[in-house]
């Protein structure tokens, strides 16, 4: 009986062996691969091309030559004394990722309840909310630069009509509007994606638990607080990040909304980059690849915090 044990005993391992020999590697490679790929050709390598961009100096010499200079931190250095970078990107993309999440998450979390109680035409409302996420940023930008221009914007119209003239303002030339025009139109654009994955996870909560909070006495409100809302903590956080981390390097919307103007006081650091690589007659690809390797880092360290920060709250209720 010993020696049967123990030879049943040394056969498990050698099963063991054979069940993961078994495995399609052949399969996992082949549906693994394109991926990789794609992510390598698309995200791999652009970061580490402009890693290497930032230490360097780059100036075409002639008809498909480009001449590489080495300088060290030099590129970084320029940062410090760049007013556009200091004074007007930076500032305006810390607003924006400190309010335009907040903003959106609101708004989300709102419409995720007003539908998730089926309230009437519930369908309707969840198609419609859904229905900005699907337009292109770039379309978005073009759509409300007629709305807010400043002659014949249909908000300028609507408010002239209205008897309001002092308020037709010149919202996407002024020095204090643009900025906020900008996160507001973001907000509206994307605001539909955080929705959906709010709804989503509302749709994961056991109903039984909002019905036995009702048969306590508990109110719709406080359903909401006490038992919905500590339930969708999980998802709350990961919807946040995900809008920080779009907050952080928010650029199609700006772009074709203002480019930065006026002079500069609707700039964020992704608009600076862009300008400074494409639309400076050095052509010098070192200085803006400079600007995002450090603002790539920013952004990892702030999702970071941000991350340890909710996660903590989350274990804390």
């Amino acid at each position: 009986m010993a020696a049967e044990a123990k030879a049943t005993a040394s056969s498990r391992p050698r099963a063991a062996k054979r069940k993961r020999a078994r495995k399609p590697w052949g399969a996992i490679v082949l549906f693994i691969a394109p991926v990789m790929v794609v992510y390598t050709v698309f995200t791999v390598y652009p970061l580490l091309s402009s890693v290497y961009f930032s230490f360097h100096k780059i100036q075409p010499v002639g008809p498909g030559k480009i001449l590489y200079t080495y300088v060290g931190l030099e590129n970084f250095r320029a940062l410090l004394d760049d007013p556009v970078f200091i004074k007007r990107a930076v500032p305006n993309t810390l607003l924006f990722a400190a309010v335009a999440p907040v903003l959106e998450m609101f708004l989300a979390t709102t419409l995720a309840f007003i539908v998730y109680f089926r309230v009437p035409l519930h369908r309707v409302y969840r198609t419609a909310w859904f229905m900005p996420r699907l337009v292109s940023g770039v379309i978005v930008g073009f759509i409300f630069r007629w709305i807010f221009n400043v002659d014949w914007g249909l908000l300028n119209v609507a408010l002239r009509a209205l008897g309001m003239d002092a308020l037709a303002l010149n919202w996407l030339g002024r020095t204090d509007t643009p900025i906020w025009v900008v996160i507001l139109v973001h907000v509206w654009s994307v605001f539909g994606y955080s929705f959906i994955l709010l709804l989503a996870g509302l749709t994961t909560v056991n109903e039984d638990l909002v019905e036995a909070a009702y048969i306590d006495g508990a109110t719709t409100f406080q359903s909401v607080s006490k038992v919905l809302l500590p339930l969708l903590r999980p998802t709350l956080v990961t919807v946040l990040i995900l809008s920080f981390m779009g907050k952080m390097h928010a650029f199609n919307v700006v772009w074709v909304l203002t480019q930065g103007r006026p002079l500069h006081f609707s700039e964020t650091v992704s608009t600076w980059v862009q300008t400074r690589a494409f639309n400076y007659a050095t052509l010098d690809l070192g200085y803006p690849s400079a600007m995002a390797v450090v603002w790539f880092g920013v952004v990892m360290i702030g999702v970071g915090l941000l991350t340890r920060a909710l996660r903590r709250r989350t274990e804390y209720y």
